[in-house]
């Protein structure tokens, strides 16, 4: 037997974490006893306390309460309780004082960003867009007003209400999820909007339902934004909400109610009792993220 040999055989060098050298292990080997040495659990925790779980879950509640406003706008128009053309006025009313008020804003806020803005985007590029969208708007009333004629009725309230579900799911709360997409958002809530349109009694009603969904999930987001989903809006439009649904039907307001409920105060509570239970891992077998990308020198 050779000098130095033990008996069991060459002793094998200790493992080590490394690629760049053939070592006498598998592939797959990873020692034991530092597997679970580079272990962490909930890094960067913040611990949400009652009043900022019921902040968050207000944002919510208001896209909710914007929804159900649009849906008792649409049982109201198809119920002949309301008039179109009552709606359209309001509508540009509300729609021409929003946009002062948002410009406004905007220049007090934040003048340079606003300045850089009004030169990309003067008051003649916004007012064509209003033009175009009337004019498109009216052109293509008729051709959505029928597109559904031949689907029942229980079938379009079906579909308008599991795309609601899929604007409320994909909606941007401000929470960087992977399942948030303004996209997907806006165009379930546009799309269950045309299914309902085509249950009105003309084209021009139509186009109305769909100038006020276009307020509501595609123009109202920026302003309350600007605002950063303040509590007074989701009161005010849950008031509103009461009111018109209590006039329309009292299980529709209780079923609301509940709805208002579960969704501002059981799941905040909920929230922060299960809260530490929360038991994220990290560790090597994560894959590898790139911080500060932009200050990287090729």
């Amino acid at each position: 037997m050779p000098q130095g040999v033990p008996p069991g055989g060459p002793k094998k060098k200790p493992w080590r974490k490394i690629l760049y050298e053939k070592q006498a292990y598998p592939d797959n080997y990873t020692d034991h006893n530092i597997f679970l040495k580079d272990l962490k659990k909930n890094i960067d925790f913040h611990e949400v306390s009652f009043l900022e779980a019921c902040l968050g879950a207000n944002l919510v509640l208001q896209e909710f309460c914007t929804v159900v406003f649009f849906a008792v706008v649409y049982m109201y128009m198809v119920s002949r309780w309301i008039e179109s053309w009552v709606l359209l006025y309001g509508m540009t009313f509300t729609g021409f004082v929003c946009f002062v008020f948002y410009r406004c804003i905007r220049l007090v806020k934040t003048p340079q960003e606003f300045t850089i803005d009004r030169k990309k985007h003067s008051l003649g590029h916004d007012v064509r867009t209003v033009l175009t969208f009337i004019a498109f708007g009216q052109l293509f009333s008729p051709v959505l007003h029928t597109l559904t004629d031949t689907i029942s009725t229980d079938t379009i309230h079906t579909m308008a209400f599991l795309m609601f579900i899929v604007h409320l799911v994909f909606f941007d709360y401000g929470v960087p999820a992977a399942i948030v997409s303004k996209s997907v958002s806006l165009s379930a809530a546009i799309f269950a909007s045309i299914c309902l349109a085509s249950r009105l009694a003309s084209a021009s009603e139509a186009f109305v339902l769909l100038a006020l969904a276009t307020q509501l999930f595609a123009l109202s987001p920026i302003l309350r934004n600007l605002f950063n989903h303040h509590p007074i809006i989701t009161a005010i439009l849950f008031l509103i909400d009461l009111h018109f649904l209590l006039l329309i039907s009292s299980v529709g307001a209780v079923l609301f109610l509940s709805a208002v409920f579960l969704i501002n105060l059981i799941c905040p509570v909920l929230f922060v009792k299960y809260q530490k239970h929360k038991d994220n891992i990290y560790g090597p077998w994560d894959e590898a993220v790139v911080k500060d990308v932009d200050n990287i020198r090729f």
